[in-house]
């Protein structure tokens, strides 16, 4: 079994063009996502067949890991207030809570997975190595 089946150089390049995951936590992000990889393709991901299809799966998911990640620590540390909408007649500004507003496009973990999933079923559904059977 593979562990980290892509490269930040990779990530970076033209083959993926990546830029939302810093170089520092794109290690840890991207063993959770070949992780992923790995269990729903039933571990038959080898080096000899590990081509692009398999590494930009990989590069999305991580991107989505890392993305939540980062809204989680922000709903836990803010508490700053975003005007919601404002009327000029006889002023008026509505703001909501920046958590609030955050937390609705936080996913819970079987959603979290849900996508995980869906993303290597869109790249990865007619090679073969989703496939359940023998």
């Amino acid at each position: 079994m593979l562990t980290t089946l892509v490269n930040y150089d990779y990530y970076i390049s033209e083959n993926y063009g990546g830029s939302s995951i810093p170089e520092s936590s794109f290690q840890k992000k991207v063993i959770e996502a070949s992780s992923k990889v790995n269990y729903y393709t039933f571990n038959r991901i080898k080096e000899s067949i590990l081509d692009d299809n398999i590494k930009n799966t990989i590069c999305e998911i991580a991107e989505l890991l890392y993305s939540q990640e980062k809204l989680k620590e922000n709903v836990l540390s803010s508490d700053t207030k975003i005007k919601a909408s404002e009327t000029v007649g006889p002023h008026s500004v509505t703001y909501i809570n920046k958590t609030s507003y955050q937390e609705k496009k936080l996913l819970s973990n079987e959603e979290l997975e849900y996508q995980c999933y869906q993303i290597c079923l869109k790249h990865l559904a007619l090679s073969g190595l989703m496939y359940r059977g023998f």
